[in-house]
C-alpha cells in the first residue's frame, strides 16, 4: 500500500484532540543564559529543552517529538497570553507557580512561544521558536 503525504497529514490531524495544535521547532536561548546555566548560576533544568510544543485551551506543553514526557505549563489564556498557575514536570510532579506564557506571531502565523515562571526561589523558562519549514499538526 502506498502512503501519500495527504494520508499522513490526515492521520496527524486526526490524532490531535479538538482545540489542540502541535508545532515543530526548537527551544533556544541566548548564549549568556546558557553560560549562566552551565556555570551553576541557574537551578539545574531551569531551561526547558524541546523540539515540539503543543498548545491546548488550558495548557502549553514542551517536549521531544515521539516522546510522551513533556513539561506542561498550566493556566488560563487571555488572548495571546496565558497566566500560568502550575507546571507539571515530565515525572508527573506538579508545582504551584506564578508566571506567564506569551504567543508571538509573524505574518499571521505562530512564530514563538515564551514561558517564564517562578516558585520557591526557582525559575523555569521555555523559549520555543516555531520551524518555518513545518506546518502545525
Amino acid at each position: 500500500m502506498l502512503i501519500t503525504p495527504a494520508i499522513l497529514l490526515f492521520a496527524q490531524l486526526a490524532a490531535a484532540p479538538a482545540g489542540e495544535a502541535r508545532y515543530d521547532g526548537i527551544c533556544e536561548y541566548p548564549a549568556e543564559l546558557r553560560e549562566r546555566a552551565r556555570a551553576g548560576e541557574l537551578v539545574s533544568g531551569s531551561l526547558v529543552e524541546c523540539n515540539q510544543v503543543t498548545i491546548a485551551p488550558e495548557q502549553i506543553s514542551f517536549g521531544q517529538r515521539s516522546w510522551e514526557t513533556r513539561t506542561r505549563f498550566n493556566g488560563t489564556f487571555e488572548g495571546d497570553r496565558m497566566t500560568v498557575t502550575s507546571v507539571t514536570q515530565p515525572n508527573g510532579r506538579e508545582w504551584r507557580v506564578r508566571g506567564v506564557c506569551d504567543l508571538s506571531y509573524a505574518n499571521g502565523k505562530l512564530s514563538n512561544v515564551a514561558c517564564s515562571v517562578y516558585a520557591d526561589h526557582a525559575t523555569l523558562v521555555a523559549n520555543f521558536r516555531v520551524s518555518t519549514i513545518n506546518a502545525p499538526r
